[in-house]
């Protein structure tokens, strides 16, 4: 497995699936996640993402710095590698120009993390600081006409930092610097694959439900019905899916839904029409945040009563996005 560590990119889950691309396993995690943690996991690489903070600012994101002394290999990107610097002894500062777009990369050492990546190739940047000092150890392997240190080294400790993001499609060179530092540098084998993942997963269901009853809140949207059919194949009738109506869905898209489930994807669904108990909740309401705020109360009043109805039950599942799981902790 290769860990992400998130420090707020918009392109954190964008790492995760350029790594599952390449058939290893990744997985996003707060960036305050204890090298004590990261040690239980066991991954066979670390990555830090990038993020709009600045290294320097007071309530800046910093990760622990015990996480250099892991003996696990990290590649830094952008924010990752400047912190990287920072906490080992180098400097960061404010550029007199940003960089933002395309960037020709000039590569002064081919080997190890840019084996295979040609010279002048396009690589995407999005930084307004630079590295202006390596720390002891460190090497620099490319730069660009305006970034000195676009890409560095400590070779024999295994961290690695990219000025620019190899993850996004306008960096030409960016898979195979991903690839090497996965391949190479982790040593990690192609072994993983979705269908894996997924039986994987059923197993894991399977081992810690056993032969109790689980209640799934379905909403009819990909996370929450991805979730229905992953544990439908693990549990099947010892799931409960529960469909609550409260009147703000499309005309007859309520109905659709339940039918498309129950007869095309033979997963039977608890259908609630509570849409007259939500539109109670908002008459006369005008502000959108306290309408928001009256229909999430209602939500959890509906599921509790109909929970009770239908339970009891062993566990609550909740299909959800990276995000939400980084920002809830």
């Amino acid at each position: 497995m290769i860990v992400i560590l998130d420090f707020g990119s918009q392109y954190s889950e964008l790492i995760a699936r350029r790594i599952r691309e390449t058939q290893v396993y990744s997985e996003v995690l707060s960036y305050r996640t204890t090298p004590e943690d990261l040690r239980q996991l066991n991954p066979k690489g670390i990555i830090l993402s990038g993020g709009p903070s600045s290294v320097y600012d007071k309530s800046a994101p910093h990760c622990d710095p015990e996480i250099w002394n892991l003996g696990i290999p990290v590649l830094g990107v952008c924010y990752g590698m400047q912190l990287m610097v920072q906490q080992l002894g180098g400097d960061v500062e404010r550029s007199d120009r940003g960089e933002y777009g395309k960037a020709s990369l000039a590569i002064d050492d081919p080997t190890d993390l840019l084996t295979n990546v040609e010279d002048g190739t396009t690589m995407w940047m999005s930084h307004g600081d630079s590295v202006t000092r390596l720390p002891d150890g460190f090497e620099l392997l490319a730069h660009t006409a305006n970034t000195s240190c676009a890409a560095i080294a400590h070779h024999d400790k295994k961290l690695y930092g990219v000025q620019f993001h190899p993850e996004v499609v306008h960096s030409i060179g960016g898979l195979a610097l991903i690839r090497n530092f996965v391949y190479h540098i982790c040593d990690c084998e192609p072994t993983w694959t979705t269908a894996a993942f997924v039986e994987e997963s059923i197993r894991e269901i399977r081992a810690k439900v056993g032969d109790k009853r689980v209640l799934l809140a379905l909403s009819g949207g990909v996370d929450s019905s991805t979730l229905a059919f992953l544990l439908y194949r693990a549990i099947g009738e010892q799931l409960t899916c529960m469909f609550i109506d409260q009147g703000f869905m499309r005309k007859l898209e309520p109905e659709r839904l339940v039918k498309l489930f129950r007869e095309q994807f033979h997963i039977p669904v608890e259908y609630v029409n509570a849409r007259d108990r939500f539109l109670v909740q908002i008459q006369g309401v005008t502000d959108p945040e306290e309408k928001r705020k009256r229909i999430g109360h209602e939500f959890i009043r509906v599921f509790e009563e109909e929970s009770r109805r239908l339970g009891p039950f062993d566990y609550l599942a909740q299909g959800t996005l990276y995000p939400d799981v980084i920002e809830s902790a």
